[in-house]
């Protein structure tokens, strides 16, 4: 809000100079409620805005309340062995993990806990929105635009945040506690701590999943630009590993490794996506599809290939170092090979790109190697898949039923559907 009173700013010459959205002179007038305001009426705002948020968090925090307890034994025995009907365990028995009160707040503690989520959770929106309210008298139409359409997306990537720490972290989390704990112990669990520990995931994922946002509400609205992201990308790195570990709420210490991964896979994801795409945007344009013709070709030889009688690949989990997977198969991880395998292979690659651009080598050279880049990353998710301990998709793939002409015409057809796309678009666009 630098304008005061919406003046036009202007260039050496006296004409309008480029807006932040470059749209020229034209967007100026997009603008007229940018002025001056008193630090105390910012901060008045700023507050009255937080308060909305807060509120609202309150009000779907207080309806979810009295069911807290139907999501607490969801949420619970989702994660660890047992039910509401063994638990609490018949006198003289015990049961899988039942939850332990070791003070007399945890029940409640525990709802409120859950009741708090789901409204963090909805109000996540709410606070983008109430952000962008506050932004708006400073902000030109396009910057208007990126930031409504923001508030849905802050919702869907929530939820995004919320399966995946359900579906992936949390099990592996519990899987690999109990896996070395229980042999050696009977393992108690309490209710304050334990639960306290799936709400943190739950709730920190529904956070951190909000990254791609922030990066391209900052490319789209010009605070920043992708080649300055790239290159401190190490300083995110050690932020976002900073980050998780200053908070380590799991004992095993596995969270924290997780949270810090999964930060730095959204914010190259992202970079990489707006690199493929163009500067400020997620979405592909036609010369970006058509870019990716020998990749969907080589991916129709290959369906062709799976969909034929022809010999297949043999697993990889049998040829991996022999220690490396006992140890992980010891402590209930043996799940977690093909991730390592892919991720090995993924890093591997970024590293010796990143190496190469340090070095200086000639732009052809790492032009060829930024080409690359996607043909790899779907190497390093099959390589990963082939060295899972049971690869279905194989065993569906070796009773295919195409004959060798069927699978070759169903490549053709894949072919020829992509090419028919990009000239339809072509057209449509000239």
């Amino acid at each position: 809000m630098s304008n005061g009173g919406g003046e036009e700013p202007v260039t050496v010459s006296g004409e309008p100079s480029p807006s932040p959205g470059g749209g020229g002179a034209a967007d100026f007038a997009g603008a007229p409620d940018d002025q001056e305001m008193p630090l105390a009426d910012h901060v008045e705002e700023m507050i009255r805005r937080l308060a909305v948020v807060i509120l609202v968090m309150a009000v779907v925090s207080a309806f979810t309340f009295p069911f807290a307890d139907r999501l607490i034994n969801f949420l619970w025995y989702s994660f660890l062995p047992g039910s509401t009907a063994t638990c609490p365990p018949p006198p003289g028995t015990t049961a899988d993990a039942c939850p332990r009160l070791y003070h007399p707040l945890s029940l409640i503690l525990a709802r409120l806990k859950v009741a708090s989520l789901v409204g963090l959770i909805s109000a996540l929106p709410v606070f983008v929105y109430e952000t962008y309210l506050f932004m708006r008298p400073g902000l030109y139409p396009n910057e208007r635009r990126y930031y409504l359409a923001s508030v849905p997306t802050s919702l869907v990537l929530a939820g995004i945040g919320l399966v995946f720490a359900y579906f992936l972290v949390l099990p592996i989390i519990f899987t690999y506690f109990l896996a070395y704990s229980q042999p050696v112990a009977e393992v108690a669990f309490g209710l304050s701590e334990t639960f306290g520990l799936i709400l943190l995931m739950l709730g920190t994922f529904a956070v951190i999943f909000q990254i791609p946002l922030f990066v391209m509400l900052a490319l789209m609205m010009g605070v920043t630009n992708r080649y300055w992201l790239e290159s401190r990308r190490l300083y995110f790195w050690a932020g976002f590993a900073g980050l998780a570990f200053l908070f380590s709420p799991d004992p095993t210490g596995m969270a924290p490794f997780l949270v810090a991964l999964t930060m730095i896979v959204l914010f190259e994801g992202t970079l990489a996506m707006v690199r493929w795409s163009g500067e400020g945007s997620l979405v592909p344009g036609v010369e970006q599809l058509a870019d990716l013709r020998p990749v969907l070709w080589l991916l129709a030889v290959a369906i062709a290939y799976l969909a034929s009688p022809a010999p297949l690949p043999p697993a990889l989990y049998d040829r991996l170092p022999g220690p490396a997977v006992d140890l992980l198969a010891s402590v209930g991880l043996a799940g977690l090979v093909p991730i390592l395998v892919g991720l090995a292979v993924f890093v591997a690659f970024e590293l010796g790109a990143l190496l190469l651009r340090r070095l200086g080598v000639s732009w052809g050279v790492y032009r060829v190697v930024v080409r690359l880049r996607l043909p790899v990353w779907l190497l390093a998710a099959l390589v990963g898949y082939l060295a899972s301990p049971d690869p279905a998709l194989l065993e569906l793939a070796r009773g295919a039923v195409l004959s060798p002409a069927a699978a070759a015409a169903l490549a053709v057809a894949i072919v020829v559907a992509y090419e028919a796309t990009l000239f339809l678009w072509r057209s449509r666009r000239a």
